[in-house]
């Protein structure tokens, strides 16, 4: 007799493998309480699960984040109902001084009062922060010294102040031809080497650097006509194209300045964009030097030179010689630039937020609430002057700090707003977090209930196959009992 196999046995260990193999994946499952534990167990389902956990975890920390919010917004608004209560106590007082039957005496200590109240108002302004962050204060303004009227938004690290007319240190250069008439009555040129003064702002450390350009989107630089009380702010915005807006006597030039990649292109941006560097037309002029510009009065600070020899004589009468010294005058401000884009206090209120705050309220770019902080200052708010120490200023006190009132409550009223919009938010993105996480755990989790049954199927077959294993072994002894 030849006995080659032993295929009893053979499909008995067979089988038992695969149920053995079975039960451990089982068992895998049912202790890490997933359906998929690895790519082969179901690839498209590991794909999809994946995306969606990366979802869920996005979207819990961005309700987080929105939790985080809300108490920004808190803190900001608790600190202006106390600046209200002291606006509403102010306002009680100048009501009280207004009345004939006070002395000045009377008025001065009442005066002391508001003015305490007035700067704790400004304290709370600069010291109320979330996360070191103010949140009271806006960002990149500066009130002007010498004219609180006007207040710079947003800083510009290569300004250079000019001095008072009389104290200027920069200068420019050109070359001017001008008209005559000579003692014959026949016209006539001269050309003279003309010095104006000016001002220069430096754009060289900008050489090269695109992305530092791009950093000055949003700032800007302010000046003044040479002849008039005009305002001229050059204000630098994303996009390549370029506008102008009017308030008052107040221009405001948007310069694009997106793409450019040097300080010469930046330039030509700003010289294209304020009507080839001649702002509205008047004497005020803008040059590029070497990577800087020059701002400059058309005119000179030069006395009249003598007229040209004209056959033996110098006599003759000059045509529209320009005698007029750079002086930029705005409210008693000679040659002032500013670090900044300049706006009156009556503008400032509408360009006070400056200071943004993005709450990353979803797990992609872009998805995220943009917060526009509040500016509490009694300069912005038109009361830092306030003086009811007679009654004429405590009358006009009345009326400034019923605008104050009013500008602190839009500004409550729209934290209220914000707070509200955030509240909603992290309503629906829980929703959202519960209902992808449902479906995320059809897919991955696994079937507890079944697992457990099919374990215990598992279980049988393992002790079946044993068993069987077992008679197989015995057979073969059988037959070699038959050799003996």
């Amino acid at each position: 007799m030849v006995i080659k196999h032993n295929m009893m046995a053979e499909n008995a260990n067979r089988m038992f493998g695969l149920t053995t193999k079975a039960k451990s994946k089982n068992m895998e499952k049912l202790a890490s309480g997933y359906r998929i534990n690895r790519a082969a167990d179901d690839a498209a389902g590991l794909f999809i699960s994946e995306k969606m956990r990366r979802q869920v975890r996005g979207l819990t920390q961005a309700s987080d984040n929105c939790q985080e919010g809300v108490s920004l917004v808190q803190i900001a608004d608790g600190a202006m109902n106390e600046v209200h209560d002291m606006l509403q106590r102010g306002a009680e007082l100048c009501v009280k001084a207004a009345t004939g039957t006070l002395t000045d005496v009377d008025r001065s200590y009442i005066q002391m009062e508001i003015k305490q109240l007035l700067q704790e108002i400004n304290n709370i302004g600069e010291r109320t922060t979330y996360n070191e962050i103010p949140i009271l204060q806006g960002t990149g303004f500066q009130f002007f010294d010498d004219d609180p009227s006007i207040i710079a938004v947003g800083g510009l690290p290569a300004w250079v102040p000019v001095g008072s007319k009389n104290n200027l240190n920069e200068s420019y250069t050109t070359k001017e031809t001008y008209k005559y008439t000579d003692i014959n009555g026949n016209p006539a040129t001269a050309v003279f080497d003309i010095t104006h003064e000016a001002a220069t702002i430096d754009f060289r450390q900008f050489h090269g650097s695109e992305s530092q350009i791009k950093e000055l989107i949003g700032n800007g630089f302010y000046s003044t006509c040479c002849t008039c009380t005009n305002h001229y702010s050059i204000k630098f915005t994303g996009g390549t194209s370029s506008k102008m807006e009017v308030s008052g006597n107040h221009y405001i030039y948007n310069i694009g300045i997106e793409g450019a990649k040097d300080a010469s292109e930046l330039i030509q941006r700003i010289l294209k964009g304020t009507d080839n560097g001649n702002p509205r037309g008047h004497f005020t002029k803008m040059v590029e030097e070497n990577g800087r510009l020059i701002v400059y009065d058309d005119r000179c600070n030069a006395s009249m030179p003598v007229l040209p020899v004209g056959n033996g004589s110098t006599f003759g009468t000059w045509d529209g010689w320009r005698n007029h010294q750079f002086w930029i005058e705005a409210n008693g401000v000679f040659g002032r630039f500013g670090p900044g884009v300049a706006y009156s206090i009556d503008e400032i209120q509408n360009f006070a937020r400056s200071q943004k705050v993005h709450i990353q309220a979803g797990c992609e770019p872009g998805q995220h609430i943009e917060i526009a902080l509040p500016f509490i200052s009694t300069l912005v708010m038109g009361i830092s002057n306030v003086d009811a120490s007679t009654q004429e200023g405590a009358g006009e006190g009345i009326i400034a700090l019923k605008k104050a009132i009013e500008y602190v409550g839009n500004e409550r009223s729209r934290m209220g707003a914000y707070q509200n919009r955030l509240e909603h938010t992290i309503n629906n993105l829980d929703n959202v977090v519960e209902n992808t996480q449902a479906s995320e755990s059809r897919i991955r989790d696994a079937d507890l209930a079944k697992l457990m049954v099919e374990n215990v199927i598992n279980q049988v077959l393992s002790q079946t196959g044993q068993a069987m294993i077992a008679q197989s072994n015995q057979n073969r002894e059988s037959v070699l009992g038959l050799l003996q």
